[in-house]
């Protein structure tokens, strides 16, 4: 007997309508093109200008789906919208005079085309308030480019809207010119039980012009409103660094006070320092699995925050994170003691960048008796470490990274029960 497909249980139909969006993307557009002319006979010529966006792509891939009934257009508008990228758009594109390609050649003449550059963002605003169905299908939100107050404004007013949010990366801004009502409804649990669980926040220099308008000179300090709280998120990460306003060690001590965290990234970063992380990571130690914090620049590596006062060695509040399985982390010194604990759950690839060994930073092992034979007895706690991941079949392997001003003087690689130094 035959059987209808709209009779099917969803989960099979959504299995089959997932199969056919897949086969539709790889076999639809997969790069975007624009024209140009070269610098020989000033002919046009099509060229290559890049990927088309995933969300586009899965929006795409979903087109012909959407058209039969409204069941299977239900599925493809949650298909389509489950990552959304909104970005700033950014280009130069001229009308031009022909239709026909080969007959533009030389100047290209044509007006300018101009495009509202926050078009992207305000339409989607406008949408997913006409239709906040649309919106309760999107998990993920990527914004970019937006960091003027009025844009944040509309941020927040699609982040309002869109109340089954798993995922958002923000810019650094959002932090400024967000109220502490906007973060509180954001972070907060919802009624089904959900909450946001991966939050982003992702700097950038600004040109001078933007640094002295005294438009965006405005701090309205969200993170000291008793009302936000942080507690549901699992996964945070502060990416670059920005020369208005960056985020900071006074950032951090707020969040941690209602953290607890599962991931935390810091990565490219020069505003935060070790305070910072350790708030983070002690109020954390009993939930954190993934710990990666890497402030290198573009020069190489060069630890440049000291030890926080009171703070001799910062091994043990690495080692107390009792369920770290992932380890990338730069730290002023070490020593033995942070490979002192065997029932670590550490795997994989561990990198640890330093400056120098604990109660000696300013040392330099190869003129210091002491400071090399502290080094060496560390590596040796680290090759026991490596054996007992060994005896619970999980392999390990530990990089140790030495800076040297702005070089890598050295780095020792301990791969299983191998010890290899290059200098």
């Amino acid at each position: 007997m035959a059987i209808c497909v709209t009779s099917l249980p969803y989960e099979i139909l959504s299995s089959i309508l997932d199969s056919a969006a897949y086969q539709n993307g790889t076999q639809g557009q997969q790069y975007t093109y624009g024209m140009d002319s070269t610098s020989t006979n000033r002919a046009c010529q099509r060229i290559l200008r890049g990927q088309v966006a995933p969300d586009a792509k899965r929006w795409l891939a979903a087109d012909a789906i959407r058209c039969v009934n409204w069941q299977w257009h239900d599925w493809a508008c949650q298909h389509a919208l489950m990552d959304l990228y909104i970005r700033r758009w950014r280009g130069s594109e001229r009308w031009t005079l022909s239709r026909e390609l080969n007959k533009l050649q030389g100047n290209l003449g044509g007006d300018v085309v101009y495009r509202d550059p926050y078009c992207s963002l305000k339409k989607t605003a406008d949408l997913f308030t006409k239709h906040p169905d649309l919106a309760t299908s999107v998990r993920r939100l990527f914004f970019d480019g937006f960091y003027s107050l009025e844009m944040n404004a509309v941020i927040f007013r699609v982040l309002g809207i869109c109340n089954s949010l798993h995922s958002v990366s923000l810019p650094w801004t959002a932090l400024r010119y967000g109220r502490s009502h906007e973060w509180s409804k954001l972070l907060s649990q919802r009624e089904d039980g959900s909450a946001l669980e991966s939050l982003e926040l992702l700097a950038v220099d600004l040109k001078q012009s933007q640094i002295t308008d005294q438009a965006r000179q405005v701090d309205k300090k969200p993170l000291l409103s008793p009302n936000v709280s942080f507690r549901h998120l699992q996964r945070i990460k502060f990416s670059g660094s920005s020369n208005l306003m960056p985020i900071n060690d006074e950032d951090l001590l707020s969040i941690s006070r209602t953290v607890q965290l599962r991931e935390l990234h810091i990565t490219g970063t020069t505003s935060i320092t070790i305070t910072g992380l350790l708030a983070l990571v002690r109020a954390s130690r009993d939930t954190l699995r993934i710990l990666e914090h890497s402030p290198l620049g573009d020069d190489g590596f060069e630890h440049q925050h000291p030890l926080p006062s009171g703070d001799a060695c910062l091994c043990r509040e690495i080692i107390n994170c009792t369920h770290l399985t992932s380890l990338a982390i730069s730290l002023p010194t070490i020593c033995e003691k942070l490979f002192s604990n065997p029932s670590v759950r550490w795997a994989g690839e561990v990198q640890i960048r330093t400056a120098g060994v604990c109660g000696q930073p300013t040392a330099i092992l190869r003129q210091n008796k002491d400071a090399q034979r502290r080094f060496f007895n560390m590596l040796s706690q680290a090759r026991f470490l490596i054996q007992a991941q060994q005896t619970r079949e999980s392999e390990l392997s530990i990089e140790i990274f030495i800076g040297k001003n702005t070089s890598f003087a050295t780095l020792i690689l301990l791969a299983h029960t191998h010890t290899q130094t290059l200098t």
